[in-house]
């Protein structure tokens, strides 16, 4: 297998150099930071797919998605005609999930018929992720501006993030911008802006159902757990929504859907324990092979930057807020699943997840900075106050 001509993969090229640069400059306000930050992510998408790519970093699942939407792109399929292709949309995904197969043949129209075109949809959808997820985090944690900016970049380029949507085409980076979405929603709910958080929260679930349908349920148990967590007194609306939330989504997915789907969790059952290490230290530097051998410096950075991911979870937890327990309540809810279900312990499921994980990361260093930038200047004052007693001493004898 081949990498793209540039007639190919010029057109994509030019649009995450430019949708990135405007972003990035609305956002910072910074023209050589957005110029550098735009060339980096139309650079690597440019040089992998134009001279490295040939199928090594590739997986089963996304052939099968490039082949799906190539079938509904010549069948003319979209999102005017669903409900005439309604069967069709089931038999080519093999059941309901069929949402990327759809997002596949849109990212055809846009770029052309090939590997690289979901790919350079999904390098713009963590363009989104950067510009949504930082303005999350300012309002939730006070952020100044300087540091919005550097959250910012920092999340704009994100290893992790950086190499699941530079190299495959998997549905995970879209689901992990439509979490950031739901946490946007969950966030407005806590501040009391219930209809601008069903506004954010309705198109998403429904976008989810078809592409990875526990991810709703999830977050109507971490909203539960927050409301446990926060206390009963004056948070009943907060039970009405998660138990709307939840009832729901038990009822679109359908009792017997679920009940295999626990069948099946039961039948790849893991020691919880064991599970739970496992998935946070995913994918471990040295077991990065075949396949997976594009993970290796995320790997080695993510496994350096568990002491400033432990850090920001603490700070984020002593902060007490509702949001910012609901933070740590989702995490640990879907960290839990991940536990103990074998089958969602590779990285690949912990991508949805890249959000929050990198959050805390951010929180962390930026703890530790200032933490040592203090401890210096208070060594800086007790050494100019020992010297001028000194002096003072000296001048009085």
């Amino acid at each position: 297998m081949r990498s793209f001509g540039i007639e190919a993969i010029a057109f994509p090229t030019v649009v995450i150099f430019v949708v990135t640069f405007i972003v990035t400059h609305h956002v910072t306000k910074r023209r050589i930071g957005s110029m550098i930050a735009a060339s980096i992510k139309a650079g690597l998408f440019a040089a992998y797919f134009g001279f490295f790519f040939d199928g090594s970093y590739t997986f089963l699942d996304d052939w099968t998605y490039i082949a799906g939407g190539a079938q509904l792109l010549h069948g003319e399929v979209g999102i005017t005609n669903l409900q005439e292709n309604w069967s069709l949309l089931g038999s080519i995904a093999g059941g309901d999930h069929f949402f990327y197969y759809l997002y596949n043949s849109y990212a055809f129209r846009l770029f052309g018929e090939g590997y690289y075109a979901p790919v350079a949809l999904n390098v713009l959808a963590t363009v989104a992720i950067a510009w949504i997820g930082t303005g999350l985090a300012t309002i939730e944690f006070n952020l100044g501006r300087r540091i919005y900016r550097w959250l910012f970049f920092f999340l704009l380029l994100h290893p992790d993030i950086l190499a699941w949507s530079n190299i495959m085409n998997g549905k995970d980076i879209l689901v992990l911008l439509l979490h950031v979405i739901l946490l946007v929603a969950v966030s407005n709910a806590f501040r009391g802006y219930i209809y601008r958080a069903l506004w954010f929260a309705v198109p998403s679930i429904g976008i989810l159902l078809f592409l990875r349908f526990y991810v709703p349920l999830l977050f109507g148990v971490a909203l539960i757990s927050t409301w446990l967590l926060i206390g009963f007194r004056h948070r009943l609306k907060f039970l009405i929504i998660s138990g709307a939330w939840i009832w729901f989504a038990f009822v679109w997915i359908g009792q017997d859907y679920l009940i295999s789907t626990l069948a099946l969790v039961r039948g790849d059952f893991v020691n919880p324990l064991y599970g739970f290490f496992r998935i946070l230290l995913t994918p471990t530097p040295m077991s990065a092979s075949g396949p997976y051998e594009f993970l290796i410096i995320p790997a080695i950075i993510h496994w350096g930057s568990l002491p400033f991911f432990l850090l920001g979870l603490r700070r984020v937890w002593v902060t007490r807020t509702p949001f910012a327990m609901f933070l740590v309540s989702y995490l640990f809810v879907f960290l839990a699943l991940y536990a103990v279900y074998g089958e969602l312990q590779g990285p690949r499921h912990r991508v949805q997840l890249d959000y929050a994980w990198a959050l805390l990361q951010f929180i962390g260093a930026v703890a530790l900075l200032r933490r040592r930038r203090m401890v210096a200047r208070v060594e800086t004052m007790t050494s100019r106050g020992s010297g001028a007693i000194r002096t003072i001493q000296a001048n009085a004898q």
